[in-house]
């Protein structure tokens, strides 16, 4: 389960990030840190998101974040989608467009 969890985040920061166009460098000025810092956070193995970093990354990315505790078979299920397009959060500014024409 905790890997299920550190490769997902991870994944979905890296593909989010790559297709606004960003660089490491780009985000990590964003957020305020540094190159190596968003390199952590792209890592499969670090597992240290802490949920503030977590909702700093969704502000910088204009979409939500949702934490929800989940039964181990939806975990399961939620991890058999792992496309770069079932990981992307398309933007608020992108998804308004869609609702108010």
């Amino acid at each position: 389960m905790e890997a299920s969890v550190e490769q997902g985040i991870a994944w979905q920061i890296k593909i989010n990030r790559e297709r606004r166009g960003l660089s490491q460098s780009d985000l990590a000025k964003i957020l305020n840190t540094k190159q190596s810092a968003v390199s952590r956070l792209e890592d499969t193995e670090y597992g240290a998101h802490s949920l503030e970093t977590l909702l700093s990354v969704a502000k910088a990315f204009d979409c939500a974040l949702q934490v929800r505790l989940v039964s181990y078979s939806q975990l399961a299920i939620r991890s058999e989608k792992l496309t770069p397009d079932d990981l992307f959060a398309a933007p608020f500014s992108a998804e308004k467009e869609l609702f108010h024409g």
